[in-house]
């Protein structure tokens, strides 16, 4: 399992495209990814659907960062989680912490 992925909506960090990344997975076997874009989940959506449409078990998370200081994994483990997840990157963001 890989549990630190980037696709291209981690900005100047990930390149590849949702859809490159679940290709390459499935061709190395891989039974489960977890996305973890820089500071954002706007990917999840496509991710989730992705992979359950190769299956490859979905891992919802993110990675934060403050500029290029790396602060945290967080890896969600179900729905709620993944809300708690966002709820946090978005309560700082509002206050700019």
């Amino acid at each position: 399992m890989y549990i630190n992925c980037h696709s291209y909506y981690s900005l100047r960090y990930g390149t590849l495209s949702i859809e490159k990344l679940i290709e390459t997975a499935r061709e190395h076997n891989v039974d489960a990814l977890a996305l973890t874009d820089i500071n954002n989940s706007m990917g999840m959506i496509s991710f989730v659907k992705q992979c359950r449409k190769n299956g490859i078990k979905p891992i919802a998370g993110i990675e934060i960062r403050n500029g290029n200081k790396h602060l945290y994994i967080l890896i969600a483990r179900d729905n709620e989680g993944f809300k708690e997840v966002n709820d946090f990157v978005t309560f700082h963001n509002l206050n700019k912490k």
